[in-house]
């Protein structure tokens, strides 16, 4: 019996753009991850990451002295198929060093000795927003990075103008227009952006959402008893329900049109003859038929975004008559 292939995803970023953080994040999430592998790749004569991954049971393979897309080619190609040979895992997450190109990673993953034991592979691409303004000093490689990128985390908010946050979102689309973006603090994000569309459940938590104590010198305590929010400043979660169903081709078009600081949409919507599960995240949109009937039940995350505005517009493409 042939074994199921092994989901990759690869972690990109220039150095110091937060990937080691990510992996201890994914880590911490609790989703089953017995079957999960990492294959870390350090650049120096020392491997520092493989040990900031020690303790948790997820096994760590750990490539030092040189990047795998040039110098260690041979070691990476001979470092993956010991792990399909001894783990057998069904994700693999690589960390690349932060001067390896993913493209470069990706031609090996597409060797011949490895077709039909990977399926194609994720690559998720943290984005240092302190180093933003500097970025033509760093070469084609931290575009390249970008590029190939299908979610890409700008991380490190916390240290921006909340004014700036917006900017980088929208020049990075202009980047990469086909790639998902999410501004990230700590790269603490909804898990579901990595594993993808899981299913019709419905979200516990906002896309953007903090389990550690926010320190009170990034983001300030609120005045008297309240509880410290969810989300950090800037940031906005908000809702729609309505048993009335929408217009299909209006809803449609309104979703095409959601500003790139709205980033993150995931629930349900009720159509004239179905219902339809939907997941935006950072400009792309994944779409999949609901098995259970009931209302239009939305959640939205976004960046200093006109609430307003887009709970008028989605009132607007309800059915004529009908009410929210």
């Amino acid at each position: 019996m042939q074994s199921p292939l092994c989901e990759v995803i690869l972690i990109a970023g220039f150095l110091g753009a937060g990937k080691t953080t990510f992996l201890q994040r994914i880590l911490r999430w609790p989703e089953k991850l017995s079957d999960t592998a990492i294959l870390v790749n350090e650049f120096g004569q020392i491997g520092i990451d493989g040990e900031l991954l020690e303790g948790f049971s997820t096994p760590v393979v750990e490539m030092a002295n040189g990047c795998i897309c040039c110098s260690l080619k041979g070691d990476l190609i001979r470092a993956l198929g010991d792990i399909l040979e001894r783990i057998h895992p069904k994700r693999l997450f690589i960390e690349a060093t932060g001067v390896a190109d993913p493209l470069d990673v990706l031609t090996v993953l597409e060797l011949p000795e490895f077709q039909g034991k990977f399926e194609k592979t994720k690559v998720v691409t943290i984005v240092d927003a302190d180093f933003w303004g500097a970025r033509e000093y760093f070469g084609p490689l931290f575009y390249n990075q970008i590029k190939a990128a299908d979610l890409v985390l700008l991380n490190k908010i916390d240290l921006q103008e909340t004014e700036e946050v917006g900017r980088f979102l929208g020049e990075i689309r202009a980047i990469c227009s086909s790639c998902a973006i999410v501004p990230t603090y700590h790269c603490n994000i909804d898990p579901g952006m990595v594993w993808g569309l899981a299913g019709s459940r419905a979200p516990e938590k906002p896309a953007f959402f903090v389990d550690d104590p926010i320190p009170h010198d990034i983001f300030p305590q609120p005045h008297g008893d309240r509880q410290q929010p969810s989300l950090p400043v800037g940031y906005m979660a908000f809702s729609f329900e309505s048993a009335a169903p929408f217009r299909e081709d209006c809803f449609r078009k309104v979703m095409s049109a959601m500003p790139h600081e709205l980033y993150r949409i995931k629930g349900y919507v009720l159509l004239r003859d179905k219902r339809l599960f939907v997941n935006h995240v950072g400009g792309k949109t994944e779409w999949a038929d609901a098995q259970e009937p009931g209302p239009s039940k939305l959640a939205f995350v976004g960046w200093q975004i006109d609430e307003e505005q887009i709970i008028s517009e989605l009132q607007e493409c309800l059915e004529e008559g009908a009410a929210v």
